[in-house]
Order: structure tokens, then C-alpha cells, then sequence
């Protein structure tokens, strides 16, 4: 027979109310998302009013993924650009396109990956629009002859041959190469092509210079959204004589006041309605007022220990970034360490030499001979140097990189680990960097 048993046990949980939820959540997100969030809660709330920031430094920047440059713009460029659909349908003005061809171009140019593909089948177009095959194929033509050169293409084949074509110089060789092998080609089998098409490996080389030169993705001019990013700094820092200063962007940290309307409204004696309403409504910006302040506080406190800890790389640039763990930072500053991980997530900071996210200063340690450590990025900078200044007729391979980080550094890393660092910066190995001339 099963006995029931009364059992009183005491447990200790951790319970986060409702505003420490909130404030927390304000610490991760980034100066989009704060300042929508301040909008979405002052059209709540009217005593809830934004102070004016003051006159941002310019310091836009135009970043394109998979890409380390960035370039200054002027702010006001973002908000006047044209579209690929809009410079395609510009262009095709000039092809006296008739009604029937307007409406086939007309899908196709809707049709576009970002890339500036055709990724859907001629076959099913036709269908779709109760036309031929044939003249699906005469508009399509007509769209690939359009800017920017590839636009309209359905593979990267028929991208790369599109701007062959179009080359003023002779690419007889680079369009037999692409047009009947581009799988070979693709896989940088040289001497199985070399047999194959009777060309010597100096001239396979000369194809794949003028192939690198051509871009696979003619549309990411115009893809906005995706591909370009106008990135503005939350933090900026300064260098000068030896000393680094710190500054916020008041965008970045947006400041609240309130309302002057309300405000005699708020002490007076009644228990009414709106009494209660105002009170509430008061308790939600006194908490997001401190929200803010605790925010701003969190994150300059982290900045400034990073400054403290990455000296030399403010200093001196960019091979000079020390090993750094989020753990570390949190237990200089007494706080925990997903508290710094918010703080750090998706902001970015302009530094003497670039604009980058706060968690580049962060990276793993590599131990070295002197049983120091080393960071990853610094590594990686000894890789990429070693790589630019080798032989390219005979390039170092993977080993051969970690013996000279030994020999000339005392870092001692694997042939895996050096494998792994050069994929992530987008580094071929040494057989596709092998050149014959």
C-alpha cells in the first residue's frame, strides 16, 4: 500500500522581476533597436519626452560583407540610393521594349536574387505568363546586356561568361576554359586542364587573374539591405600623446527627460483615475530613466577596461591585441560575465585605425615557448604577413606557417590550427595560391 508523505524543503531561486528583466534586455540591444524601443514606449507613455542629442561625428561607414575596408560616406547617401530594379527598369528604356516584352521583363527583373540572379525556370516563367520559352529567352538576352554586367545570369557560369563577353580584350582562352570546363575550373585542377585544353599553366593563370577580376555577384552593388551596412560607432576612441580619451555617441545613448506638462499634474493629493494613470505612468519613466543611466554606466565601465587591457593595440594598431576573455573583464569590474557579453554584443566602437565590434578585443589565448600567451588576432596577423611576403611560385603550406611561427615568434601552434585560422580570413592553401609565372 503506497504512503503519502507531507515534505516542507526550503529552496533559494533566483527571481528576476519584470524591470531587471527589462534592464537587461536594454543592455543588449543595439542603437537601432534602443532608440525604436524608446519611441515604442514615449508614444505609450507621454511623459516620456527624448532629449535632444547633440550633433553626431561623422563617422559612418560603408562595410560590405566578407570584407575587412571600410570606407567614410556621407550620411545622407544611404537614403538616395537606386535600387538594381530601379537602375534595370531605368536602362531598359532604351530597348523600346514592346507591351508584351515590358511585362516579361518586368518579371524577370522581380525575380532577381539579391545577386542579381534569375533563379526561377525559364519553363515555369513561360507558364506563369502564357508566353514561349523563345520569348522568355529574346528578354533575357536583352536584360543581360544591361549594367551591371552578369546582371540576369542563371549560375555562376553564365555570370562569369556574360562579363567575359563584355571585355574589351581578347578572353578567347578564359571563355573556353569557363564555357566547357568550369567544374575543373572550379576545383583549380590546373594540370588536368592544363592536358585537357593544351594550355600551358602560365596561361590557366592568366585565366583565373582575369576571372578574379570579374564579380560573381553583379546585384550586391544594390542590395541594400542585406549586403551593404552603414554602420555608425557606439563608442569612440581617440589617441593622442600616449593617452586614450573616451567618448559616447549620444545616439548611441539616448537621454529621456520628462514631460513639463505632466509634471504639476504629478503632485497633486487626488485619488483619481488619472491620478493613478499619471503615478504609473511616472514609475514606468523613472525606471527608464535609470534603465538608460545603468546602461550608459555598464557599458563605459566595460570600454574602459578593455582600453585598459588593449592599450597597445590603441597605441600601436591592430597586431597588437592582447588575449582577453569576457571572464576576465567581468571579474575586474565585479559584475558577471553575461552581464559583459550583453554589453559587448553588436556594438561597435571607432578606434584610431577602424571601425569594429567591441568583441574583436576578445579572442582565445595561443600559448607561446615563453609560457606567455599570445591572442588569436595576433596570430592571424603573422599568418597573413608571412602569406602577402612568400614566394607565390613556391607558397609556404600550412606546416611550413607553423614552423616559422615557432622559429620567428616562439608561438607554437598545429597545421590544423593554422588550416583553421587561414580559412576564417579567407586565405586559399598553398596548392590554389601556387602561381606559374
Amino acid at each position: 500500500m503506497m504512503k503519502l508523505h507531507v515534505q516542507q524543503q526550503q529552496t533559494v531561486k533566483l527571481h528576476l522581476t519584470q524591470g531587471l528583466t527589462q534592464a537587461i534586455s536594454m543592455l543588449q540591444y543595439t542603437s537601432a533597436e534602443l532608440n525604436s524601443r524608446i519611441d515604442e514606449l514615449s508614444m505609450e507613455n507621454p511623459l516620456i519626452e527624448r532629449k535632444e542629442p547633440d550633433v553626431p561625428r561623422s563617422f559612418y561607414h560603408k562595410t560590405k560583407h566578407h570584407s575587412h575596408r571600410e570606407q567614410t560616406i556621407v550620411p545622407e547617401a544611404a537614403d538616395h540610393r537606386e535600387t538594381l530594379k530601379s537602375a534595370l527598369k531605368r536602362q531598359a528604356l532604351d530597348l523600346h521594349l514592346s507591351s508584351r516584352e515590358k511585362r516579361i521583363f518586368s518579371y524577370l527583373t522581380e525575380s532577381l536574387d539579391s545577386n542579381g540572379y534569375v533563379t526561377e525556370k525559364l519553363s515555369f516563367i513561360a507558364s506563369e505568363l502564357s508566353v514561349s520559352c523563345k520569348e522568355i529567352e529574346e528578354v533575357l538576352a536583352k536584360l543581360q546586356s544591361l549594367e551591371p554586367a552578369g546582371v540576369g545570369a542563371r549560375s555562376l557560369q553564365e555570370c562569369i561568361l556574360i562579363q567575359l563577353r563584355r571585355l574589351p580584350a581578347q578572353t578567347d582562352q578564359a571563355e573556353l576554359v569557363i564555357s566547357r570546363y568550369f567544374e575543373l575550373f572550379a576545383k583549380k585542377a590546373w594540370k588536368e586542364l592544363s592536358a585537357i585544353t593544351d594550355l600551358s599553366l602560365a596561361e590557366l593563370q592568366n585565366v583565373q587573374d582575369i576571372v578574379a577580376g570579374l564579380s560573381p555577384r553583379p546585384g550586391a552593388a544594390y542590395d541594400h539591405d542585406e549586403r551593404d551596412v552603414y554602420a555608425e560607432p557606439d563608442l569612440i576612441i581617440a589617441a593622442e600623446n600616449g593617452k586614450l580619451t573616451l567618448e559616447l555617441n549620444t545616439r548611441s545613448f539616448p537621454d529621456i527627460q520628462l514631460n513639463a506638462y505632466y509634471e504639476p499634474f504629478l503632485y497633486r493629493r487626488t485619488k483619481d483615475e488619472a491620478s493613478s494613470f499619471l503615478s504609473e505612468k511616472y514609475r514606468q519613466w523613472k525606471w527608464l530613466d535609470q534603465a538608460l543611466r545603468q546602461r550608459r554606466e555598464t557599458m563605459t565601465r566595460v570600454m574602459n577596461e578593455i582600453m585598459i587591457r588593449q592599450k597597445d593595440y590603441f597605441l600601436n594598431g591592430r597586431n597588437d591585441i592582447q588575449p582577453l576573455t569576457l571572464k576576465e573583464v567581468a571579474e575586474a569590474l565585479g559584475i558577471h560575465e553575461s552581464t559583459v557579453s550583453r554589453a559587448v554584443k553588436g556594438k561597435m566602437v571607432q578606434t584610431p585605425y577602424e571601425l569594429c565590434e567591441l568583441k574583436r578585443f576578445f579572442s582565445a589565448k595561443v600559448k607561446d615557448e615563453s609560457a606567455g600567451h599570445t591572442s588569436s588576432h595576433t596570430v592571424k596577423a603573422h599568418l597573413r604577413r608571412m602569406i602577402e611576403e612568400e614566394n607565390k611560385m613556391k607558397p609556404l603550406s600550412d606546416q611550413k606557417l607553423a614552423d616559422l611561427l615557432k622559429e620567428a615568434h616562439g608561438i607554437v601552434i598545429s597545421r590544423r590550427t593554422v588550416a583553421k585560422y587561414r580559412d576564417q580570413m579567407n586565405i586559399l592553401p598553398s596548392s590554389v595560391r601556387k602561381r606559374y609565372e
